[in-house]
């Protein structure tokens, strides 16, 4: 009698086992957590993907399954069965997340994207990213890894964690660097860091493609004349406080980064430039330019002396009409 009843329950687990909880064939994104599977099994059944955690989990203690279920964000359909549940949580693929980091954004802009999708703690993600060790472990010889996190479109997970991240976009850079950037750098004696950080600042000052080699040549222009670059990009970087806005109090007050007061470039690289930004830095076009003023719309105009900049700052940003309505960013809606 033992024996038959064994033999019962084995077929009523076995039947569990290979059948759908439901008829439905919704997808739900489930997370496995370190700590006890039962735990996971709880959850599994708050989401209603199976109905019965006692029994799920006794399952997997009796096949001896429990260390390989990785930990990770899975996505299960509701009528899987049991088994299919659990093939699913041994993989390890876990969900990946798209995170697109856009050219020229800094530290804090990629902390705030990636803490939007709840892959890092924004503070924590700042920290170690301004964290010297950590960039001299990421072979980065620099006291923080701003202008050495590539911008591109990157593939998370919620377990993949800050150091890993790190690690993914700084091998990036390294990787384009070494392929695109650094055989010209060599051959203008350009260091990496400076081509980073002039890079970065042709990458804020202007949205048009097309106007970077250009923005280069002043900047070139300036530093052989041993003129200040006076970029106000490089300004709003080292103040503190409100980073929107910029006045004159601000450009005269002396910072590390503060290009109206000091000479030469900046300490360090003020976004994450890309890959035409620092080809740029290195291959200026041949000008006479030594100012730019913006026109509003995302480009600029280039004069060589004085008198013609301040009739250009009168025109467009004196004037209130050529600014209002304006956007360099409503150019970037209209590019293709």
């Amino acid at each position: 009698m033992i024996l038959v009843l064994g033999g019962l329950e084995i077929i009523r687990e076995a039947v569990y086992f290979f059948s759908p909880s439901s008829n439905d064939d919704a997808y739900k994104i489930v997370l496995v957590e370190p700590g006890s599977f039962y735990k996971n099994a709880e959850n599994l059944a708050a989401e209603g993907i199976i109905h019965d955690p006692i029994r799920f989990y006794r399952i997997v203690r009796v096949l001896r399954i429990q260390s390989k279920i990785k930990i990770g964000e899975y996505e299960v359909r509701l009528n899987m069965s049991p088994y299919q549940i659990l093939k699913v949580l041994m993989s390890g693929k876990s969900v990946l997340h798209p995170v697109h980091i856009p050219e020229g954004y800094n530290i804090d802009q990629i902390a705030d994207d990636l803490a939007t999708k709840k892959l890092v703690d924004r503070k924590e993600f700042i920290k170690l990213s301004r964290d010297i060790h950590m960039a001299k472990f990421l072979g980065i010889d620099e006291p923080s890894l701003e202008g050495y996190l590539y911008p591109e479109t990157y593939s998370f997970t919620h377990f993949t964690g800050d150091r890993v991240i790190l690690k993914t976009m700084v091998d990036k850079f390294k990787e384009v660097y070494n392929r695109d950037i650094k055989p010209l750098a060599e051959q203008k004696n350009m260091p990496m860091h400076d081509v980073v950080i002039l890079g970065s600042m042709i990458e804020k000052e202007t949205g048009a493609p097309e106007e970077r080699p250009i923005i280069s040549s002043v900047f070139h222009n300036r530093l052989k004349l041993h003129m200040k670059l006076q970029s106000d990009p490089t300004v709003i970087y080292g103040k503190t406080g409100d980073k929107k806005n910029i006045s004159r109090k601000d450009l005269l007050t002396p910072t590390p980064y503060n290009t109206y007061t000091l000479y030469g470039l900046p300490r360090g690289p003020i976004s994450n430039p890309g890959r035409e930004s620092m080809i740029a830095a290195i291959s200026p076009v041949e000008s006479k330019f030594l100012y730019f003023v913006s026109q509003n719309n995302g480009t600029h105009v280039f004069t060589s002396n004085y008198k013609d900049h301040q009739k250009a700052v009168a025109k467009f940003q004196l004037d209130p009409a050529a600014r209002e309505g304006h956007s360099w960013r409503e150019r970037l809606k209209k590019t293709p």
